[in-house]
């Protein structure tokens, strides 16, 4: 240790404390559900594909619900019509 110097041990150190915290953290927002479902980045198994795979499984949803109701009034109209 006499070889290093004080100012050269800084960044070892930092990425311990780093670490440390991070993991407390995490875990307390996990723990506790403080972060919201829509939040994306920065937590485990969650990307932004997940992002992109909800955000295209909401329209296409949404598209189908449209179409649906447009057959249901089309139906309605021959019903009454006839």
């Amino acid at each position: 240790m006499t070889n290093y110097r004080p100012v050269k041990l800084l960044p070892v150190f930092s990425k311990v404390v780093e670490k440390a915290v991070h993991s407390r953290l995490s875990q307390h927002l996990h723990t506790n559900n403080i972060l919201v479902t829509e939040q994306y980045s920065f937590r485990k198994g969650i990307s932004t594909e997940v992002a992109a795979f909800r955000l295209t499984d909401s329209v296409f949803k949404s598209m189908n619900q449209e179409c649906m109701l447009e057959e249901f009034s089309v139906i309605w109209q021959r019903l009454l019509i006839a």
